[in-house]
């Protein structure tokens, strides 16, 4: 367990450090290197999923260039872990909310956080010259991706399941 929580921390900061990298890659890593937290809950527990992510999150605040991509990862690189809790929620609407909230507090504390630590004036050019319209446009269109990404968890740990766990439970005996 300690081995395979270890490569995954390993894997999960090199896919951190990409998005210093590659600028675009700067949203879409940390939501990968969270994906690589569904192994170790299948296989696992939460228990062992959550010092993963915290071990991640922490690597990644320290060796990253991409602080936007590392702060990211620590208020949403959780979800994974969280989303099934989440699932149980009923009526529908509730459970929605409840994401919607969670993806607008990490959204909001990333940036607030980001503009505390760096009040640099080139970390926040880019957002002035991008208007209000804009803004609420980047808002709405990175709710909808996290919303997409959520629905896509579902189908990787089934996909998981399905296919990988059996090989590696070959690979134990």
């Amino acid at each position: 367990m300690i081995a395979f929580c270890g490569m995954t921390v390993a894997l999960s900061v090199v896919l951190l450090l990409l998005g210093g990298v590659i600028p675009i890659a700067t949203y879409a890593v940390p939501m990968l290197a969270g994906l690589l937290l569904l192994p170790v809950l299948l296989e696992f527990c939460p228990k062992a999923a959550w010092t993963t992510f915290f071990a991640t999150a922490l690597l990644s605040l320290f060796l990253d260039f991409d602080k936007e991509a590392a702060f990211f990862y620590l208020f949403i690189g959780y979800y994974p872990i969280v989303k099934w809790r989440l699932d149980r929620l009923q009526p529908r609407i509730k459970m929605l909310f409840a994401k919607l909230t969670v993806f607008v507090i990490a959204l909001g504390m990333t940036y607030g956080l980001l503009a505390l630590l760096l009040p640099t004036a080139a970390a926040w050019q880019e957002f002035d010259e991008m208007g209000t319209a804009m803004m609420i446009a980047f808002v709405v269109l990175f709710l909808f991706c996290l919303m997409l990404y959520d629905r896509l968890l579902t189908p990787l740990a089934l996909l998981y399941v399905r296919r990988i766990q059996p090989k590696l439970k070959v690979l134990r005996k």
